[in-house]
């Protein structure tokens, strides 16, 4: 196999929190994995909104030491850089190398449209935008006509990249909504470094089950799409908020972040009502550590999805819910035509609604270990980062 130097751009800097660093951290580990030279640049053009001491707005020094730290912690402290707009310094690696391993570089993948418009990032031969948010990232998108250079904010035009990537599987079928832009937009999935994942899976019969999972209750304002409103999660929840009343010998968990400008329209008091226990993000998953410790003592996941996912049958699978899978936890999640890919109906279930969901974990108890064995063979061979990451590159080969 070719040795290929590859850039990645993510956002671990900018929303600094365990699921999020695994989401984007997956992407160089995985190529390192495969044997191929690898980088991470964070070029987001945004002020750094992580705070842990009393700094200006505009110092990075906080999500600087987040990303220092991880990138120590995974052994890729020799292959990061994070770029600050503001102040126009670079971290971790110096500039000069930045430049000169872009000069150098084979492949840049711009996952959910993080990286901002340079020209070192458009001399890279192979440009990959990695849409890890489909519909959003369709409907949202517009073709950039005039790049300020004084500030290098501007996203790079769709026109620029030579491959389009989408967690949207189901994007150009029949009855999916999301629309293509003209695009050839190829199925992707999230890679999982199962290395990092695996342990035995927990006995339904020695404790109490746990559902468990990690969301988002809304982070943006809603879409609006052919004289249509298209939301989060926020609308899909509600459709399952009666679950744990249906179950008495099961606990369920959800830790809930809620963007600032949403915490009015969400009560989680009013969740734990209805048998929730509802725990906080920053207590709970601040770092890979606490996230992966926290999806492996759980039992299970279930996990209802964006209602712009479901609606516009998009085909979206959740990384989160993958890194359940390859923990060896069954996965109960709400179907985005996502089971016309990924098979359904042992260790993976799908539902639509109260009823469905509730068969599927009924099932899952039944026969838990049968749904623990499975979980971690479909999450192998559906999202391993050596299948995933081998299948992207031979597709842009």
């Amino acid at each position: 196999m070719e040795k290929l130097r590859i850039v990645v751009g993510g956002f671990i800097g900018l929303y600094p929190t365990g699921g999020v660093t695994w989401d984007y951290l997956q992407y160089p580990l995985g190529f390192q994995l495969l044997g191929h030279d690898v980088f991470y640049i964070e070029d987001t053009g945004q002020y750094p909104t992580y705070r842990k001491t009393d700094r200006p707005l505009d110092d990075p020094f906080d999500t600087v030491t987040y990303l220092q730290k991880t990138m120590q912690e995974f052994g890729l402290s020799q292959r990061w850089a994070y770029r600050d707009t503001f102040n126009g310094k670079c971290y971790g690696m110096s500039l000069a190398q930045v430049m000169e391993i872009c000069a150098t570089a084979d492949i840049f993948i711009n996952v959910s449209d993080a990286t901002i418009y340079r020209e070192e990032y458009l001399k890279i031969p192979t440009r990959i935008l990695l849409d890890s948010d489909p519909m959003f990232t369709q409907v949202q998108t517009t073709e950039v006509e005039s790049i300020d250079l004084r500030y290098h904010t501007a996203k790079i035009p769709m026109s620029c990249y030579t491959h389009y990537f989408s967690f949207g599987e189901n994007i150009g079928a029949e009855n999916c909504r999301i629309p293509t832009l003209d695009i050839n937009w190829l199925p992707t999935r999230q890679p999982i470094c199962f290395d990092y994942w695996n342990k035995q899976a927990m006995s339904a019969q020695t404790c109490k089950l746990s559902f468990s999972t990690v969301m988002n209750w809304s982070t943006r304002t809603k879409l609006f799409f052919e004289k249509e409103e298209w939301g989060q999660k926020d609308v899909e929840f509600k459709k399952f908020i009666d679950l744990p009343k249906m179950f008495d010998d099961i606990n369920f968990k959800i830790i809930l972040a809620v963007s600032a400008g949403f915490k009015k329209n969400v009560n989680p008091s009013h969740i734990e009502n209805y048998g929730w226990k509802v725990l906080d993000p920053m207590d709970v998953i601040a770092t890979t550590h606490d996230y992966k410790r926290f999806i492996q003592s759980s039992s299970a996941e279930f996990s209802a999805a964006k209602e712009t996912y479901v609606k516009s049958n998009s085909g979206w699978f959740s990384g989160r819910s993958a890194c359940y899978l390859a923990a060896g936890k069954p996965v109960v999640a709400q179907d985005t035509q996502w089971s016309k890919y990924i098979p359904s109906g042992e260790g993976l279930l799908a539902c639509s609604d109260l009823t469905t969901a509730s068969a599927a974990i009924t099932d899952v108890i039944q026969d838990y270990p049968r749904h623990a064995k499975a979980a971690k063979s479909i999450g192998y061979e559906y999202f391993d980062s050596g299948k995933v990451l081998s299948h992207l590159l031979a597709l842009v080969d």
